[in-house]
């Protein structure tokens, strides 16, 4: 681990904090507004903006347009620009309570969302819109997108809301973005999503928060007493986080359990595909074509350990040693462990989309486009997590697009029955006339178009920002490969699916 250390300094009456490491100091410059970084408490990273005397053009005052976005709006009318990608990062994926234990979705957020806008060189001032997505509620940061401007520097007038779609979360996020552009709403929007389970509100009874409330209405200490003779103990027993579905009341594992029985999914078949995204997430780390999307983090108590990789791949696994781990949800005859599914992880993912016009007039890289995007639900008692084999086929079908078309698949794996059963779902002919409406087959992707530098069961999963993360990979793995086309598949709870269509031509590679 790299040790490092901060020094604050004081000039013309600015607060500069300047981070060494290894005798390195990291600046961050965004064109004409320089971002200040102030180190808070409990990990929390916040930026100020450190402005121009006067404002230049196309620049606000601190205080223009209070109502509105407060900074360069777009046309308000629909347009038929394309939306560009113009950048997409994400911090290391890290099992959950563990190295990222002191680090909260605020923190690791900003981490992101600030490192992005350096990046890509764009004038903060610009962002129109936050669209963020987490799936655990959370309690001290209710509307993270918010904060984020806030804590930020971004202008104080920039609006940004939170959204909650599962697994799909942020996936949902950059189609939002991408609405609001398409609809002119906005030229630029800064998008995202994290989870941070190391971090994860720890709940009480209902028991126990209806006992607290009459104490806390009550008026005197003798009727304070009084509530004692009501006090439970038992009550006040924190209730550990549980990832089950509210309408069925089974977890995630059980449904996944229930698609590889009913789909003929067996344990070879898993452990197999298993082995297959360890080896290749391993493959395309070595060869280091996951730097230009991580984000290192420096964390811990003191901010001294240094994180820049993914901890959860392992590219030393063998069938032999995935076969000896016993399985996790059905304890007798189950198919699912801990090796073929993914992980409890700790991470953030940041896109910034713009109109193609914005971009190309402001010099922004170009990653690729958002072409459209397709959410899909079914009923959550009978495949709960079968709805990208829905979606996809549907989402091509509705651009005039087959199989063959696509030459980059990104299917998220939270388990690897669950990819496995939507595979041969969409190979299924009966399955795709009565389920996805189409005439025939979609067919089946084949393993050298899918997951192709591997997928969530090696790098993890967290939950909010993983839709982040597979666009950013997709788009850059579509450039490698000379692909005009690349497809997203994410399954999420309630039974929900979506697919995301992405395009790279007439984009550029960074």
């Amino acid at each position: 681990m790299t040790k490092g250390f901060a020094r604050q300094s004081i000039r013309n009456g600015r607060l500069l904090l300047k981070l060494h490491v290894d005798a390195h100091v990291l600046s961050m410059n965004f064109g004409h507004v320089t971002f200040i970084c102030l180190q808070a408490e409990k990990g929390t990273i916040q930026m100020g903006l450190r402005k121009p005397k006067a404002n230049g053009p196309g620049r606000k005052s601190e205080h223009a347009q209070e109502t509105g976005s407060g900074n360069e709006g777009a046309s308000l009318s629909p347009t038929n620009e394309r939306v560009a990608v113009c950048g997409a990062v994400r911090t290391p994926f890290v099992k959950s309570f563990g190295v990222f234990e002191t680090e909260t979705p605020l923190s690791l957020s900003l981490r992101v969302a600030t490192e992005l806008l350096a990046r890509t060189g764009v004038n903060p001032e610009h962002v129109n819109e936050v669209v963020w997505a987490a799936t655990v509620p959370q309690t001290k940061n209710p509307n993270i997108a918010r904060d984020l401007i806030l804590f930020s520097g971004l202008p104080r007038t920039t609006p940004g809301y939170t959204l909650n779609k599962a697994c799909a979360g942020s996936l949902q996020s950059v189609t939002s973005a991408a609405d609001s552009i398409r609809l002119g709403r906005a030229q630029l929007v800064l998008a995202g999503g994290v989870e941070v389970l190391s971090d994860v509100p720890i709940t009480y009874s209902d028991e126990a928060r209806r006992f607290l409330t009459r104490m806390s209405r009550a008026k005197s200490l003798k009727e304070k007493v009084g509530f004692l003779k009501d006090f439970n103990p038992k009550a006040f027993l924190p209730k550990p986080p549980a990832l089950a579905e509210p309408f069925t009341g089974l977890t995630m594992g059980e449904h996944g359990e229930i698609m590889a029985v009913k789909n003929d999914i067996s344990r070879e078949r898993q452990d197999e595909f298993a082995l297959m995204t360890h080896k290749r997430a391993a493959d395309a780390i070595a060869r280091g074509d996951l730097k230009p999307e991580i984000v290192p983090v420096w964390t811990g108590r003191d901010k001294s350990v240094f994180v820049d990789t993914d901890n959860i791949v392992r590219g030393d696994t063998t069938l032999d040693s995935l076969a000896k781990i016993k399985p996790a949800f059905d304890k007798r005859n189950g198919t699912i462990t801990a090796g073929n599914a993914s992980a409890l992880t700790d991470g953030a993912s940041a896109v910034l989309l713009a109109s193609e016009g914005y971009a190309k007039k402001n010099g922004l890289p170009i990653l690729g486009y958002v072409v459209d995007s397709h959410t899909v639900a079914v009923d959550p008692r009978d495949q709960l997590l079968i709805g990208p084999s829905i979606a996809v086929p549907q989402l091509l079908a509705r651009h005039g697009l087959g199989l063959d078309d696509v030459g980059v698949y990104e299917i998220h794996e939270a388990f690897a029955a669950q990819v496995l059963s939507c595979l041969d779902a969409m190979a299924n002919e009966t399955f795709c006339r009565e389920r996805a409406g189409l005439d025939a087959a979609f067919g089946r992707i084949p393993f050298e178009k899918l997951n192709l530098d591997g997928g969530s069961l090696a790098y993890g999963h967290p939950f909010g920002a993983t839709g982040g993360r597979i666009v950013g990979r997709a788009l850059r793995i579509a450039h490698k490969k000379k692909s005009r086309y690349a497809v997203i598949g994410i399954c999420a709870a309630g039974g929900m699916g979506q697919a995301m269509l992405l395009e790279t031509t007439g984009s550029a590679q960074e």
